[in-house]
């Protein structure tokens, strides 16, 4: 073998060599860390570690009004989680979240009822919608590729839920680009099932930050069927840990 060939053929090896090496680096490189993102888009929904909102849901039939709904949710932390339920209706009734734990009490029976994060709360609205919304918290997230919604390019994460009391076993989840910002969310169950699907459709300015003020939740079986959720009131508050103590009998 020629001295020339040899040197070719060592300076190959090495660009290959260095290929291999490099590749994984800038594929890591050019992906986005899915963990700080979902991270950050929690922000949109929790905006303080301690605080309080209303909620109000109007469900739909058919595009027509059917029922609304007003709530007064507490959260502390990423693990507790407390609702007053104000409508007529359902006057008296009370959630609590406490980690993987969810009761709800009934002004007709002496003791709480435990109850899921995936049943329902009003219309398409689960319990979890409401009390569970710290994604980063009980889903691990994949990234999968950037997608445009409209002329709005979004990542798309894949969560997967890590701890029993997440609300849906995977959500596929677009959160744009720019900032993070959530905008479109489809929830599966257990079994592979699409349930129901959910757009992220208004923000405002609340305490220097932007917040979510409406999303609308729609059902994938039933297609004739969505429900429309709208937080106001979002106010910063050191709340009392008592309002989170599962053995209160002053709930009513």
């Amino acid at each position: 073998m020629s001295n020339l060939n040899f040197k070719r053929r060592t300076l190959l090896l090495c660009c290959l060599v260095g290929f291999l090496f490099a590749y994984p680096l800038a594929s890591r490189a050019t992906n986005p860390d899915a963990d700080a993102l979902l991270k950050r888009s929690d922000l949109y929904r929790n905006g303080w570690a301690s605080y309080e909102l209303h909620v109000k849901i109007t469900n739909f039939e058919s595009n027509k009004k059917d029922e609304e709904y007003l709530y007064d949710v507490s959260q502390k932390g990423t693990e507790k989680t407390y609702i007053e339920f104000l409508s007529p209706r359902q006057k008296g009734q009370h959630l609590l979240m406490l980690g993987d734990d969810m009761w709800i009490y009934l002004p007709d029976t002496s003791r709480p009822i435990r109850i899921t994060p995936l049943e329902r709360l009003s219309g398409n609205a689960s319990n979890g919608d409401v009390a569970r919304t710290n994604y980063s918290v009980d889903y691990s997230p994949v990234y999968l590729r950037t997608e445009k919604i409209g002329a709005v390019e979004c990542y798309v994460l894949d969560l997967t839920a890590r701890r029993k009391g997440a609300t849906y076993q995977r959500i596929l989840y677009w959160l744009r680009v720019e900032d993070a910002r959530p905008m479109r969310a489809e929830f599966y169950l257990t079994s592979g099932k699409h349930l129901k699907s959910a757009t992220f459709d208004e923000y405002a300015p609340v305490g220097g930050r932007s917040q979510l003020r409406r999303m609308t939740l729609y059902d994938e079986i039933r297609h004739n069927s969505h429900s429309v959720l709208e937080y106001s009131g979002i106010t910063q508050r050191n709340l009392p840990d008592k309002l989170f103590y599962q053995g209160r009998t002053d709930r009513f």
